[in-house]
């Protein structure tokens, strides 16, 4: 069964000087991408706000740049995808359809020219925030309400979003930013890679009043396999917040801004360090399984799909190597009584269907 993944971060993988062709550090490369029979892709540019206003856009443009060249240099596996039509053809070929994206607003450093010149590169959504407030929408991963919730400005970047066809990503947004977003919401609003607050307390995780609002305005939930927003035993683990681990993340991009290469070492220097001092993981197929359940119960069987994190997390359940689990989490699912009609909206159907409702 086809099946789509909403958001990996492999992109950097790819600055950082590793190849699709394998990546055995990583969690993702073409071989597989294969085994995992993963038809859509989400490769998303993800911008650190370490980066300042006049180099923000230029990283951005620079990680789509990889994307277009590993396309061009995997004519056989890999084809950039922007609209419903050009996924389907290129399943139909067996090649994974490559779609971009962008993760934090900060990429478009306030400024909607720069915003419509990504649309033009074909990005389909973009995150509004990451672990850190932006001048125009708050964050969920810092401390207080930020500028509260969406400025005016942010109201006109969410506007001009959806009018160029990109769309609206609230994982990582304060409550109030989404709660802003939603209310006049009149296109699909997705969450690409968020879980259940109700199983895993986290800021970065939906309330079930949330999940029902995006299923209100035809949008999706893309479960993240991160074991620190599946599971509340490692999210206790955590100290029961999520921000330590970004301000690693930050202290870590921040030290090699400049050195891309050096970056990924630190990165991955850091995971392993941090899974030595988090411990024991829990969390297994079960437990993805469970918010993908909670997700359909709450929001309806039309809203939920996965979005992995992939080479974005420093963890992953017990049983999940990397993008290869795929046909693994469908018979686990099987198994646990979803239908192959719930299946297939879960695995192919509800993307493309929201994809199709925002060109």
């Amino acid at each position: 069964m086809r099946v789509v993944d909403l958001h990996c971060d492999t992109l950097l993988e790819l600055q950082g000087g590793a190849s699709l062709e394998e990546n055995k550090e990583g969690h993702v490369d073409l071989p597989r991408l294969a085994q995992g029979e993963v038809g859509l892709q989400v490769f998303v540019a993800f911008v650190s706000t370490n980066f300042p206003v006049g180099r923000a856009f230029r990283e951005a443009m620079a990680l789509l740049d990889l994307l277009d060249d590993a396309c061009g240099r995997f004519p056989q596996h890999l084809r950039k995808c922007t609209k419903a039509e050009e996924i389907e053809r290129a399943a139909a070929e067996g090649r994974v359809a490559a779609v971009p994206a962008v993760e934090n607003g900060h990429a478009i450093e306030s400024d909607l020219r720069k915003l419509e010149t990504l649309a033009g590169r074909g990005i389909r959504y973009m995150t509004l925030t990451h672990s850190v407030h932006l001048p125009w929408a708050a964050s969920s991963g810092d401390v207080g309400d930020g500028p509260g919730g969406l400025t005016g400005f942010g109201r006109e970047v969410v506007a001009a979003m959806r009018a160029l066809g990109v769309m609206v990503d609230v994982s990582h947004v304060h409550e109030k930013t989404f709660w802003d977003v939603v209310r006049k919401a009149r296109k699909p609003v997705i969450a690409s890679h968020s879980c259940a607050a109700k199983l895993c307390p986290s800021s970065r995780n939906l309330t079930d009043d949330q999940m029902k609002a995006i299923a209100d305005t035809g949008g999706l939930i893309g479960i993240n396999f991160y074991p620190g927003f599946l599971d509340r035993r490692y999210f206790a683990r955590l100290g029961g917040s999520i921000e330590t681990l970004f301000r690693y993340y930050d202290e870590a991009e921040r030290a090699h801004l400049d050195d891309p290469i050096r970056r990924m070492k630190a990165t991955r220097e850091l995971a392993r360090k941090w899974r030595k001092e988090v411990g024991r993981i829990d969390a297994d197929l079960d437990t993805v399984c469970d918010h993908v359940e909670h997700v359909r119960a709450v929001a309806g069987e039309d809203c939920v799909a996965f979005g992995s994190d992939f080479d974005g997390v420093p963890d992953l359940p017990r049983d999940v190597p990397d993008c290869s689990v795929f046909p693994a989490l469908l018979e686990r699912l099987r198994d646990r009584g979803t239908t192959e009609p719930q299946l297939k909206k879960l695995a192919w159907d509800n993307v493309l269907r929201v994809l199709r409702e925002t060109e």
